[in-house]
């Protein structure tokens, strides 16, 4: 049966950025990061699958899913950085990250 996770929110440059968490807070972090045209659901499954071995967190970046919306369109790589940095800042850094096509992209200037 499939665990339920539960939707939280971070503020980043006074935008709220959503992201859904499986819980499991005494195992290690681990950030799942979408890619573009998608949202933090699409990793369902494997939040499912990893969820036992490590705290598994997936965000929806701005502009997608649930987070907000930017004033102004400031959807840059450095902008959508940030809020990766924000969540793992959440949940607790040093985090593992998982990432997908242009969330690769943000988690890899976030790092």
């Amino acid at each position: 049966m499939a665990h339920k996770p539960v939707q939280k929110f971070v503020t980043s440059q006074r935008i709220p950025i959503s992201y859904w968490d499986w819980g499991n807070e005494a195992a290690p972090p681990l950030v799942l990061v979408h890619g573009g045209k998608d949202h933090a659901r699409q990793w369902d499954r494997i939040a499912e699958a990893l969820r036992h071995d490590y705290h598994v967190v997936a965000l929806d970046l701005r502009g997608h899913g649930d987070s907000g919306w930017s004033p102004g369109g400031t959807y840059g790589l450095p902008d959508n950085a940030i809020d990766v940095v924000r969540v793992i800042e959440a949940v607790g850094a040093p985090a593992r990250v998982l990432a997908h096509s242009y969330g690769g992209s943000a988690s890899l200037i976030a790092a």
